[in-house]
């Protein structure tokens, strides 16, 4: 029974509302049905006072038949037997008429017996008008005997007979059309009731379906404000998880490329090449988890701008050919020159899912040979839709993996990440990338003889520019010597304030270091800087609150470049928007940091 109640609602009201319908119906049959026995009984009625009436008319006619003849033999009248054959004919006549309204077998074996009555008496008449003809005194002697007064009794009594059952018929009749009648009368109250009944019940429903609406929009409501709360926090989480992870690793990677620089012996070069390593695998899986947390927080958008499809495909070349070269591997490169070489698009989000898939290749081949091609597949005047492929001699994905191998946190094998490394997270970066441009992808491999992954992304054509003459990069001319430029470096973390200490120091410019936006707009308003280098997140002041006073309260147009280990999207923007002059993210490498400052200087 509790299994029964366990159903859907909808199937409830489904089973209500077919229950009252079935019932209605039911009522409504029996209404007819009545109504139909009403009819019936209505028409038996009306036979019945018919065959009631036409007996009394019988029964009259034939009296007036018997004392018209015994009057002529009293009084010897001749008018009074005037028609009396036809009289007679119309009486047998009436009774047969009389045996088709009644389907009684005894009324009918009384009409019987009526009709031989009738016709004996007919008979008798003819006798006693034969002997008046011959002799009035016989005539008269004959009626004395009674056997006319014995055939009319016998007339009468069945006519009585008939009156009898009809009767009784009639009371049945009128019994029964009683009946017939109430049942109508409740059949047509119960119809009534349950048509109520039925839209009253529509009418709850329908309240009851607006509240459950009203209710579960609030509750949608509700939920979305949750989820937009949820993804804040998460977008904050992931913020500063960004800072705090990023943070130590610009000090980890940042000493250990000073460490590099220095004279070690080959042991020490050794460990240092392995933390090098160990900081740069790191690094790759924090920005693989960031991005694809913000990939599915839906906060990646694709750019639409002018890119150089020819060197951004060199670049990734050049970026992967000392690595392969070191494992001896062939590093490919293969473009027809005919491939458009400006299209509008997003080259950072490509560059991003060519090195991923290229590393892939590169970390999962031994030996043999990577290839990439690009090839146009198809092309009108305004479109090009272009088709990428990686192809590999490497270790290759078992066949009932292939399927797998873009999902998250997802390897061919379930030793892959042991032996190789990685998250398991860049092939489903890669797809989502993909799909995001409106591309597709797909692979291709075989257990130990390498893989092919193919992905296409349309399109459209760049405008052709108007052709510049070709002038020498612009040299940058100082007008004062590198000690003379000083620099604000704001940093709460100790180890990152030395390393930009170290990091200033080598680029031959004198600094002062803070450990807050507050001391940073104290030491602005004492002395004279060239550049401030301000850290976002720091104790008692920010980064952006120290900008918003140093643009608006000291109205000081020194420019400030963001150093930050936030990696969401967006961020640049954000610094910029709060007056910052440019942004750089941690881990800081060294020469994109010198190049930066000779950029402002």
């Amino acid at each position: 029974m509790k299994k029964i109640w366990n159903i859907s609602i909808k199937l409830k009201i489904g089973i209500g509302f077919g229950f009252l319908l079935i019932v209605l119906i039911g009522i409504q049959y029996a209404l007819n049905k009545g109504i139909a026995n009403v009819i019936a009984s209505q028409q038996e009625l009306l036979k019945s006072t018919t065959l009631s009436t036409e007996v009394e008319s019988i029964k009259s006619s034939v009296s007036f038949f018997e004392s018209k003849m015994t009057g002529y033999v009293l009084t010897g009248n001749d008018t009074l037997l005037e028609n009396n054959e036809k009289y007679l004919t119309d009486i047998v006549s009436k009774f047969k008429e009389l045996k088709k309204l009644s389907p009684d077998k005894d009324q009918v074996a009384s009409i019987d017996r009526l009709v031989s009555l009738l016709n004996n008496e007919i008979q008798f008449s003819d006798e006693v008008i034969f002997q008046y003809d011959l002799n009035p005194e016989n005539a008269v002697t004959l009626l004395k005997k009674g056997r006319g007064r014995y055939l009319m009794t016998e007339i009468i009594k069945e006519f009585g007979k008939i009156n009898d059952i009809e009767k009784k018929k009639f009371e049945e009749i009128i019994i029964r059309n009683k009946r017939a009648s109430e049942l109508v009368v409740r059949m047509d109250t119960s119809a009534y009731v349950f048509a109520v009944l039925l839209v009253s019940l529509c009418i709850w429903f329908l309240f009851r379906d607006i509240n459950k609406r009203e209710k579960l929009e609030k509750e949608l409501v509700e939920t979305k404000k949750r989820v937009e709360e949820a993804s804040v926090i998460k977008e904050q989480f992931m913020a500063n998880m960004s800072h705090e992870i990023r943070t130590p690793m610009n000090a980890i990677i940042g000493f250990n490329d000073r460490l590099i620089k220095t004279k070690l012996n080959d042991e020490q070069q050794e460990y240092v090449a392995a933390v090098q390593s160990s900081g740069e695998n790191l690094l790759t899986i924090i920005n693989d988890i960031l991005d694809f947390s913000k990939i599915e927080a839906g906060m990646v958008t694709i750019e639409h701008i002018r890119f150089n499809l020819h060197e951004l495909l060199q670049t990734v070349y050049n970026m992967f050919f000392l690595k392969a070269k070191e494992k001896n591997i062939s590093l490919r490169l293969h473009h027809p020159k005919d491939i458009p070489e400006f299209l509008m698009g997003d080259p950072t989000r490509l560059t991003q899912i060519l090195i991923n898939l290229v590393g892939n290749a590169l970390k999962f081949t031994g030996q043999g040979n990577i290839d990439i091609t690009v090839e146009v597949i198809k092309d009108d005047k305004q479109n090009a839709t272009v088709q990428f492929k990686v192809k590999d001699t490497g270790i290759g994905i078992l066949e009932e993996k292939i399927t797998e191998v873009f999902d998250r946190f997802t390897q061919a094998e379930s030793d892959t990440s042991r032996i190789f490394g990685g998250t398991g997270l860049g092939l489903s970066i890669v797809k989502k990338l993909v799909e995001l441009q409106s591309g597709t992808i797909t692979v291709e491999s075989k257990k130990e003889e390498g893989s092919l992954f193919k992905f296409t992304i349309p399109y459209k054509k760049a405008p052709v520019l108007v052709a510049t003459l070709k002038t020498s990069p612009e040299k940058i001319h100082h007008a004062v010597a590198n000690d003379k430029i000083k620099i604000l470096i704001v940093e709460d973390n100790l180890l990152n304030q030395k390393l930009a200490a170290f990091m200033i120091a080598d680029f031959g410019y004198a600094f002062d270091i803070c450990g807050n936006g507050k001391l940073a707009v104290d030491k602005l308003e004492k002395n004279v800087y060239d550049l401030v280098l301000m850290d976002i997140q720091m104790p008692e002041m920010d980064g952006y609150e120290a900008t918003g006073v140093i643009r608006k309260k000291l109205m000081l147009n020194i420019p400030i470049i963001a150093m930050t280990a936030h990696a969401m999207p967006g961020e640049k923007d954000k610094c910029l928007g709060f007056g910052m002059t440019d942004y750089i993210s941690k881990p800081i490498k060294e020469t994109d940091l010198h190049n930066l400052i000779i950029k402002y200087i």
